[in-house]
């Protein structure tokens, strides 16, 4: 109650400092305790911006909340004029990057699939750059893994070769590949150069969108192993589908004879995910695809504010930056009207629009299709485990409910030097770091594993204002496993599944020629034997994720303690 009364008597002080502050426009800069800035905003008016964030009661947004919570004191900067304050802002949100502010992450190195059209014998290549050179490129694709997927597609329906120039050059005998039947040897004349030019055309119709027949069996073959319950072959189909319609869907981006110098914006969004993509469009044909990945994106922030932060610090740092009048569209095209557009449109100069036409319709939607498929692989590279992972976990263990919030806890030390134990919690099967906790163990002396996982476990579930998680994963087998449940037993923590991983066992007998290796184990409260899981399974690979990385940060936890407990010395 006393922290409470602290902070709404500083919050007031901070009004009063903000009713003083001039009604002149400029920017505003939010910082902490240790005086490192929080926030970066503009106003055409300072002193009203600044008095609505410390009156009194709580704002809308949380995540508003939580930075005002955090604000020990503000700082101003005054300008002329209103565009000034907004470059201001853009170059300032650049050289800091706030915590609280939307930041633009420029991913110019979208990986292209190369296709050299004049060569006798080209090959599908794999390649950030679509320099001008005479090849075909079709792209971007959202991640490399899309891009090679993709290739390695049509390499292997087509059968074209994938070897490098100098490895066909020298060749003088058919490869593996051929013996495979997945080449058909254009290396040593297995081929000729007009039936093998057949099948690099049928490659670029299909990256153009018009291999219908192709699309039709990937899309039979994805139905049939859906049939047969054969779930991750199905999924392979699915995402070799995805990867291709983003691809092909850029290719009917073609306002040829227009003359008209467009940008495109798509955004996708998923909770505190944002991404953007930019269809370049120069003389009524598509250029290029620019991607943009929006970081600290407040999922309350509303679609037309979002728009406005993109379009700001995208375009104000290509004018800067490039000095190039061709490089700025004539009009952008938008899904919706952006905050504020009259000021964007008197600093861009360019006209902002939101789609008239059937045909600027598809545009935003190709767009969207882009940003959209692009946001799902940067959330793949985070989290690594769809919802699929988490009903597996849940059937396989047995668990009462989905466990959307997982914790994990690790033991290290040195012979009972220096002990320490970890916390990692995922939630929705992707780690969350800002809920890692670490422990420096506190009451156990020597090395005694059973007897420190039970202090965290009691440090952990003592605290009450923390919300329970639907599944505890401990490092270790049934001992460790004994400890978290009488743990939570004697703290009457209810509705709270509990497993133990270990590791796998190698089964070692000098007589024997092989050495043979047991599974991962899970050990189940009340069951004798232990469940094993196959690797190949989204159960196993989410645990074991878990797992490791609970172990990972206990490990570096306790090399930090060692080292200086060394330097001590």
């Amino acid at each position: 109650m006393e922290n409470q009364a602290t902070k709404a008597e500083f919050r007031a002080k901070l009004l009063e400092l903000a009713k003083e502050v001039s009604t002149s426009p400029g920017v505003y800069i939010m910082k902490d305790t240790g005086g490192l800035p929080l926030y970066v905003g503009k106003a055409k008016n300072l002193k009203n911006r600044l008095v609505t964030y410390f009156q009194i009661g709580p704002h809308e947004s949380p995540r508003t909340e939580m930075m005002v919570l955090n604000v020990e004191k503000f700082e101003v900067i005054l300008t002329e004029t209103e565009p000034e304050a907004l470059i201001l802002e853009c170059n300032l949100i650049k050289k800091f990057k706030p915590k609280f502010n939307v930041r633009l992450k420029d991913d110019k190195a979208y990986p292209y699939l190369k296709i050299a059209v004049g060569e006798a014998f080209p090959r599908i290549e794999w390649t950030r750059r679509a320099p001008k050179d005479g090849a075909r490129y079709f792209g971007p694709f959202p991640s490399a893994g899309a891009a090679r997927q993709v290739m390695q597609l049509l390499n292997e329906t087509l059968r074209l070769r994938d070897c490098s120039d100098n490895t066909f050059r020298h060749r003088s005998r058919p490869c593996i590949l051929f013996q495979m039947d997945r080449c058909t040897a254009p290396c040593v004349g297995r081929i000729s150069a007009a039936d093998y030019r057949d099948s690099i055309q049928q490659a670029v119709s299909i990256l153009e969108g018009h291999g219908e027949k192709f699309i039709q069996s990937l899309r039979k073959g994805m139905e049939d192993a859906a049939s047969r319950e054969e779930f991750e072959e199905a999924a392979f189909y699915r995402d070799q589908l995805r990867n291709l319609e983003v691809v092909t869907s850029t290719q009917v981006v073609d306002e040829a004879g227009t003359e008209r110098n467009r940008d495109v914006i798509g955004i996708a969004r998923k909770g505190a995910d944002a991404h953007g993509a930019i269809l370049q469009i120069r003389k009524g044909l598509l250029e290029s695809v620019r991607h943009y990945h929006l970081q600290n994106t407040d999922p309350t922030l509303p679609d037309h504010e979002l728009l406005f932060e993109f379009l700001a610090q995208h375009y104000l740092a290509l004018t800067k930056k490039e000095g190039d009048e061709a490089s700025i569209p004539k009009d952008v095209l938008l899904p919706s009207v952006p905050d504020d557009p009259d000021l964007l449109e008197r600093m861009m100069g360019f006209s902002i629009r939101v789609p008239e036409t059937p045909s600027e319709e598809q545009l935003i939607q190709v767009a969207r299709v882009n940003a959209e498929s692009a946001l799902e692989q940067n959330l793949k590279k985070v989290a690594g485990h769809s919802a699929r992972a988490l009903e597996e976990v849940q059937r396989k263990l047995h668990l009462q409910k989905l466990p959307q919030r997982i914790e994990c806890f690790d033991i290290s030390n040195n012979h009972g030097q220096d002990a320490v134990a970890s916390q990692v919690v995922f939630i929705d099967g992707a780690p969350d770091k800002n809920l890692y906790r670490r422990y420096k163990i506190k009451t156990v002396e020597g090395s005694n594993d059973f007897a420190m996982m039970k202090e965290v476990l009691g440090r952990r579930f003592s605290h009450k204002d923390e919300p329970l998680p639907d599944l505890v994963v401990v490092d270790g087998g049934k001992g460790q496993l004994s400890q978290a449940t009488s743990i939570l037993e004697e703290l009457s923590v209810q509705g709270v599944g509990v497993v133990g991983l270990a590791k796998a066992r190698v089964k070692r007998d000098f007589k024997s020629a092989e050495v043979e290796s047991s599974m991962e184990r899970i050990f189940i409260p009340n069951r004798k034997n232990p469940v094993s899981l196959l690797p190949h399974t989204e159960a196993y690979k989410l645990l074991t994720h878990v797992r490791d990385e609970a172990h990972r940060f206990a490990i570096a936890y306790h090399r930090q303690l060692r080292s200086k407990t060394l330097l001590q010395k």
